[in-house]
């Protein structure tokens, strides 16, 4: 297979050099004439110390037992090879994978590489309906994808390995294809792993897709063929291994009919990523699917522990300047918000909806998202007009319990706004953060914010009293 294709990235060169074949049986010869001598010494070169690490150079990098190993394994994998000669090869090379000491050199020989990727190729869905075009070899099963799709997930165990998988064009389409809805369930499953760990080295820093069109464009004539839609590069394959893209492939993983296990771990990546310096949080939020995704994920209804990771991501989201007034903007983000700070939250329609109470852990993942939020100017004064978000936050600090202390964070947010500091006071939110700075139960620090909070609500309220100010 060919280890360059027209794309849009261009890989970095590996670090490590592809060593090849250490000198020779000189070792093993040498200790093999080492013997006693008359006086009861070593002979030189017969020490048994030195024949064993002169034994272990005699290995090749990538734990081969020689060149002939090499080039019979390599050659089961090329395609058009059948699965009887390709899966034993390919299991081969994954006991090598699975040694610590053969990650680098593996990876760096460029003849693995290619034989990896091109079994884990995924199927071309214009495959055989070009009566034109030259014979192509059948695509991997799906039994051949997902071994390969293994053995490079043990090569992405190395740190260093990651990162110049994370910019490989040719593997990055191939995670993307097989990650696709009608793949195998076992190959998808080492995909999205694969797909985690190369997001934590910065595979998909640019997924934003503000810029793209919601309504796509009306084709117009090309000028090189002369027809609508353009027909110059019919035939072609189409390569998909740009950020968005592999964005997609990982909001695969948070289906709903994917096992739990899965989906927190996809969730919990993005939550990692987004509190890292690896990425932009701000571009990877512009992400469509990104955003559907985690939002679905923390409504009522999903399993607990998809709900805490989904919140959690949002949580993470929300500790971004740029991010902040743009979630409190969009409907579906501020409701998954508000539905999880809740105390109790309906599930289902119709004659099958429940009224399900919520556990701590969720509101409280919720609470301090808000409060995050709130630490925006702009959103403040519209946080406030909303009756369920205030509803949400003084129940939580009237019924007192671990909640108190985030939902007092949240109040203490917003009374930084001047504009509201009236309406809050006519809520009795003052009563209650006088009766916070002087609860022991709170640590310190919480005290002193909410003594804070109620002294910028007491001018508000000395100065409404005062009536308007005369010069």
């Amino acid at each position: 297979a060919p280890e360059e294709a027209p794309h849009e990235f261009i890989p970095s060169a590996p670090p490590w050099s592809t060593a090849g074949p250490a000198a020779g049986a000189a070792s093993a010869m040498a200790a093999a004439e080492g013997a006693d001598d008359e006086d009861g010494g070593k002979s030189e070169g017969g020490e048994p110390e030195n024949a064993e690490k002169k034994q272990e150079e005699d290995h090749m990098d990538g734990g081969w037992e020689d060149e002939e190993e090499r080039a019979r394994l390599l050659a089961q994998c090329q395609p058009g090879t059948q699965d009887e000669e390709r899966l034993p090869a390919l299991a081969a090379l994954r006991e090598k994978a699975m040694e610590s000491s053969n990650w680098e050199p593996l990876w760096a020989d460029k003849d693995v590489r290619a034989a990896l990727l091109s079994c884990a190729d995924p199927p071309d869905p214009d495959f055989g309906k070009n009566p034109f075009g030259e014979e192509e070899p059948d695509p991997p099963s799906d039994f051949v994808r997902t071994l390969a799709v293994t053995t490079l997930v043990c090569l992405a165990t190395s740190v260093g390995n990651r990162s110049a998988m994370a910019e490989h064009p040719l593997l990055r389409h191939a995670l993307v294809g097989n990650a696709d809805e009608d793949r195998a369930f076992r190959l998808r499953e080492r995909v999205f792993l694969l797909l985690c760990g190369l997001m934590l080295a910065g595979a998909c820093t640019d997924p934003s897709d503000d810029h793209v069109p919601s309504r796509p464009p009306t084709p117009t004539k090309c000028e090189v063929c002369d027809l609508i839609p353009c027909v110059c590069t019919a035939g072609e394959k189409v390569w998909r291994n740009s950020d968005l893209e592999v964005c997609h492939a990982l909001m695969l993983g948070v289906a709903p009919e994917l096992p739990v296990g899965l989906r927190v771990g996809v969730l919990g990546t993005l939550c990692t990523v987004a509190l890292s310096s690896v990425v932009d949080p701000a571009l990877l939020w512009g992400n469509h699917k990104l955003r559907a995704g985690l939002v679905s994920s923390a409504l009522p209804g999903e399993p607990e522990d998809v709900r805490v990771s989904a919140l959690d991501t949002l949580w993470a989201f929300t500790a971004c300047d740029l991010v902040q007034p743009r979630m409190w903007a969009e409907k579906p983000v501020r409701e998954a918000l508000l539905r999880g700070a809740e105390a109790s939250a309906k599930v289902g329609e119709g004659e099958g909806e429940t009224t399900l109470r919520q556990t701590d852990g969720v509101r409280s993942r919720a609470l301090n998202s808000l409060a995050n939020l709130a630490s925006s100017g702009v959103n403040r004064a519209p946080m406030w007009k909303s009756s369920r978000l205030a509803t949400a936050v003084l129940q939580a600090v009237s019924g007192g319990g671990p909640l108190r202390s985030d939902a007092l964070r949240v109040l203490a947010e917003l009374t930084k706004q001047w504009t509201i500091r009236a309406k809050m006071v006519a809520a009795g939110v003052l009563e209650l953060l006088e009766a916070a700075e002087d609860d022991e139960a709170l640590s310190f620090e919480e005290r002193r914010n909410c003594g804070f909070a109620r002294e910028r609500l007491q001018e508000a309220k000395d100065a409404a009293l005062k009536g308007p100010f005369q010069p």
